[in-house]
């Protein structure tokens, strides 16, 4: 039996059931009812569906039988508050009335009787739960600084919700979607793989999908292992004028711009002199 901790996480995973969006919710909870062992009480279907269970003798039943049908009560009864807490208030009257009415007066209203009702009511194609999945499209973006595979794992989910509910967009159209949504630092050479294909057909989902996972891996290894930078020696770098001197050259004497004005001046003494 799954302890109170349990339930309530599971709980937190599943989106409330607000009559527009029961694909989403009874995929969830489905995987929820699994998780606690209480599918097979709700909507399971025969031969694995466990029915209530009927003792031999009505009147007089054995310890274990009246042990098995209490074990079985108990968890009809938390498959009903399960399901009834993942609805809205409005959603879970409405299905409440609903299952009361199937069960019949006088019956025993079971988590079987919650699951048809929801059913029944909701999973319906509506302009509103089309027009919502399509918003979620529309405003999906793809976050930089985040591994793709997980976001484009939900932007597929919302695809397949949408071909659920008999509204399949083309492949391209997806693809197109998809790589209009990339970063902006992506688009480029993300685009560049993804078009650069024969024809138009084999410009795929997975194709689009793999083309950004290999950018995201060399983005990663870039991170982890980066190009060395050149180091410059400052006086290697520095520029000389002229050609290159010889060595004799360089061990001479400096011959600067002192020497010269002295050599000026020297040769205008002589002059003087000879005069």
């Amino acid at each position: 039996m799954a302890t109170q901790s349990e339930t309530c996480k599971q709980m937190e995973s599943i989106p409330q059931l607000d009559g527009t969006n029961y694909c989403q919710w009874s995929f969830h909870i489905t995987a929820g009812l699994r998780t606690l062992d209480l599918w097979l009480v709700t909507g399971a279907v025969p031969p694995q569906y466990q029915a209530r269970p009927v003792p031999a003798n009505a009147a007089t039943p054995t310890v274990e039988e009246r042990a098995r049908i209490a074990a079985w009560d108990s968890a009809n009864e938390r498959s009903i508050g399960f399901l009834s807490g993942a609805m809205e208030e409005a959603i879970a009257h409405r299905v409440q009335d609903a299952a009361e009415t199937a069960a019949g007066a006088g019956n025993q209203v079971t988590a079987q009787h919650w699951w048809d009702q929801a059913s029944t009511l909701y999973n319906i194609t509506t302009p509103a739960m089309i027009y919502r999945i399509f918003v979620q499209i529309w405003e999906w973006r793809m976050f930089p600084n985040r591994p793709p595979q997980g976001q484009l794992d939900h932007l597929l989910m919302l695809y397949n919700q949408l071909e659920a509910e008999g509204q399949m967009l083309p492949t391209l159209t997806r693809v197109m979607t998809l790589l209009a949504t990339l970063p902006k630092d992506w688009q480029q050479l993300v685009t560049h793989m993804v078009l650069n294909q024969p024809a138009v057909a084999n410009i795929t989902w997975a194709v689009a999908t793999a083309a950004i996972g290999n950018h995201w891996d060399g983005l990663q290894a870039h991170k982890k292992h980066p190009h060395p930078q050149t180091k410059v020696n400052k006086l290697s770098a520095v520029q000389r004028k002229g050609p290159n001197q010889t060595l004799q050259q360089q061990m001479a004497p400096y011959q600067g711009s002192l020497s010269k004005v002295l050599q000026k001046k020297g040769k205008g003494k002589a002059r003087t002199r000879g005069t």
